[in-house]
């Protein structure tokens, strides 16, 4: 195959021939330009020398043999017709660079980026300049450091005689693309994201030649965003992202840059997808949530239409400031400022707001959904995925904290039960509730510790000494709820054995907006106490989609003969004397902090088709686990928790753990007589697909 370029224009042979194909001078023709863009870049300069960078497009399609990239460079303002070409190189990205040297001090060099195809056709970027300068920079440390903003400033030597030169500092997430980072004023910056690592040089410019001074660089801190209550399916943060202030309009990213550093006007480096809870969520890596057991994210396109509908929008202006005003049905508001939006690096200031959500246009693949406002409506919009837009965060209600002066407790339903009450509909609690009912919003699982004093030492005497304790919950709807049988400890339930801190659970597949019905019960201990008015009861916390599973290190999980006995079986999750120990001593120390119930579900498989004659194929299973002090323990004999295998398949095994748990010694799942039923033991694989900790600290 054969390439000639003439007047621009790409020759392909393509099996369509004007003569015969042994010609090496005939060809057939594609028509269009095999460049698709060519760019002058800046210039990095000294007083004798310069390193020039350019963009050509699209020269993967030819051979490096059929072209040539560099700069054309003179004092003569068109350096295309009249200058000296330097030839310079192209990396895999179409990024040119070439090396000036021999220049002299004071004068102003005109350049522009070139390609040659073919040794026959030249094309050229923009035309630019530079003078050559003995000015010196020195970036200094940035001083006033906080989450979301920096004072830069430097030493700058040598301008005399320029013709108004430009000062300010370069930005990036490395110290590599600090010359092609983002471009700031030597000055208070804004902006920033917090919890991150910036490299900086300050530098001077003249024309599109720069001077830099050394590279340094700073952490912002981190930042604890504070979120307003709307009475909506999600709280919404007080301030756009990287802003301190509700004034401030923040960062402005293109969307799905979780950096707001890339400026590229090209749709394909930007998601296509919905990018809600992804590692493209501008907001979800940021350290904005201190030890809230939710984390912030991106609005979805209904959140944001749910804001809209659901508030009521005033334009007015806060200190100064024009935007929006949001006011929900109960009271609260945020203030979204104007912000324009970015255009590369070019900011537009148009008198309106435009924030991303975390979806893409059903309508125009091109765009993402947004919430836009004028001067008199906000409304759901999209925009182009390149452009930079600010953001304003959500996150899930996490931690309800009773008023616990407020709880009502005792024989309330005259059943025998120790009820507590943190709100009822129809009960006393109604009037003056501990809680906000309106506050109770989850959609995953809601969690509730509470703590009893009194119980131990006045239980009367036969008294069966521990008591099943349960959830009874509805919202409003009576759609979401969880109304425990307290006949058995199962997977939400508590057991209560004297004066202690317990937890007591639900999940929901449906979003729960609020309380009808809210109480713990404890099943029996009324009637079982001496003096009931010793009892003490606190509600030490309600944790609203709670994060309870704990990451389980599948490559020490095993499956092997329990103590060497050639009789039961056992998947070991850790041992700190078995093989798991040895490959990874103390790994759960550490992260393994919980009280109560402890859930594991597992998968086993490989052992049909693999038992010996006469096996019963029934299999009592259960959990064995000691904490790092080997107190608290379980091992075994409750009449709750356990589980019957009968072949490959999936099951679930729990235990209550009354006390502090930390870490773990041993922590297994026993299967009783089934090593001597299985042929070959080795041919059964097991896997942890879940552990569920409920009472996680």
């Amino acid at each position: 195959m054969k390439l000639r370029y003439l007047s621009g224009i790409l020759l392909l042979a393509t099996g369509l021939f004007v003569a015969s194909c042994d010609d090496e001078d005939d060809y057939s023709v594609r028509t269009g330009e095999i460049i698709s863009e060519i760019k002058t870049g800046d210039a990095s300069v000294t007083a004798i020398s310069a390193e020039i960078q350019g963009t050509v497009k699209d020269l993967g399609l030819v051979s490096p043999s059929s072209y040539q990239v560099g700069v054309y460079y003179g004092t003569n303002a068109n350096p295309t017709t009249s200058g000296s070409k330097q030839i310079g190189t192209v990396d895999d990205n179409g990024n040119v660079s070439a090396s000036l040297t021999g220049l002299t001090t004071g004068t102003t060099y005109y350049y522009a980026t070139y390609v040659t195809l073919q040794s026959k056709v030249t094309k050229f970027g923009e035309v630019k300049s530079f003078v050559a300068t003995a000015a010196k920079v020195a970036t200094t440390d940035a001083a006033d450091i906080t989450s979301c903003k920096a004072t830069f400033t430097a030493d700058i030597t040598g301008t005399e005689g320029l013709d108004s030169p430009e000062t300010g500092v370069k930005l990036a997430l490395n110290a590599e693309g600090v010359t092609s980072g983002k471009t700031a004023p030597l000055a208070v910056v804004s902006g920033l994201l917090p919890g991150t690592t910036y490299y900086y040089a300050a530098f001077v410019k003249v024309g599109d030649g720069y001077v830099y001074g050394n590279t340094k660089s700073l952490t912002t801190t981190v930042q604890q965003m504070e979120y307003v209550d709307m009475g909506l399916s999600m709280l919404w943060a007080k301030y756009n992202i990287g802003a301190e202030a509700e004034t401030e309009a923040g960062a402005l990213f293109g969307y799905g840059d979780p950096t707001s550093m890339l400026f590229s006007s090209n749709a394909d480096g930007y998601p296509s997808t919905d990018i809600v809870g992804t590692a493209n969520d501008m907001v979800l890596g940021l350290q904005l949530d201190a030890d809230s057991p939710m984390k912030s994210q991106m609005p979805t396109a209904a959140q944001m239409a749910e804001l809209i509908k659901n508030t009521t929008q005033e334009r007015v202006t806060v200190e100064g400031v024009e935007g929006m005003r949001f006011t929900a049905k109960n009271g609260n508001s945020i203030f979204l400022p104007v912000t324009g939006y970015r255009k590369g690096e070019e900011a537009v200031a148009d008198g309106k707001g435009y924030y991303w959500s975390g979806n893409v246009s059903a309508v125009n693949a091109g765009y993402s959904n947004t919430l836009t406002f004028d001067a008199s409506a906000a409304k759901s919009g999209f925009s182009q995925r390149p452009l930079g837009l600010a953001v304003r965060s959500v996150r899930a209600y996490a931690v309800v904290q009773p008023e616990n002066g407020k709880l009502i407790f005792g024989n309330i339903e005259n059943n025998g039960h120790l009820r507590i009450e943190l709100y009822n509909e129809y009960g006393a609690s109604q009037a003056n509730p501990s809680i906000d009912p309106t506050a109770i919003k989850f959609s995953k699982n809601m969690v509730v510790t509470f703590k009893l004093t009194g119980i131990t030492d006045n239980l009367k005497e036969g008294a069966t000494g521990s008591y099943i304790a349960g959830l009874e919950y509805s919202d409003p709807t009576w759609g979401v709820s969880y109304w425990s049988t307290l006949k058995e400890v199962g997977k939400y339930e508590a057991l209560v054995s004297g004066d202690g801190t317990y937890t007591v659970w639900m999940e929901t597949d449906a979003a729960a907006n609020g309380a009808v019905v809210f109480c713990v019960d404890i099943a029996n201990l009324w009637n079982d106490l001496k003096d009931s008015s010793k009892v003490g009861v606190e509600v030490t916390s309600i944790k609203l989609d709670a994060d309870v599973e704990l990451p389980v290190n599948a490559s020490i999980v095993s499956f092997s003969n329990k103590d060497g006995n050639g009789t039961d079986g056992r998947i070991e999750i850790y041992n700190e004397y078995g093989e798991s120990g040895s490959l990874a001593k103390g790994y759960y120390n550490t992260n393994l902090k919980f009280n109560g119930m402890l859930y594991v579900d597992f998968t086993i498989s490989g052992m049909d088709d693999n038992w010996v004659a006469g096996a019963s194929k029934s299999y009592k299973t259960e959990l064995s686990y000691a904490d790092a002090d080997w107190d608290p323990s379980y091992w075994g004999g409750a009449a709750y928790g356990a589980a019957t295998i009968t072949g490959d398949g999936t099951y679930q095994v729990h235990t209550y753990l009354n006390g502090n748990c930390e870490g773990a010694m041993v922590w297994a799942i026993e299967l009783y007589n089934l090593w001597k039923d299985l042929v070959d033991g080795t041919k059964v694989s097991v896997k942890v697909n879940k552990v569920i900790i409920p009472g996680k600290q």
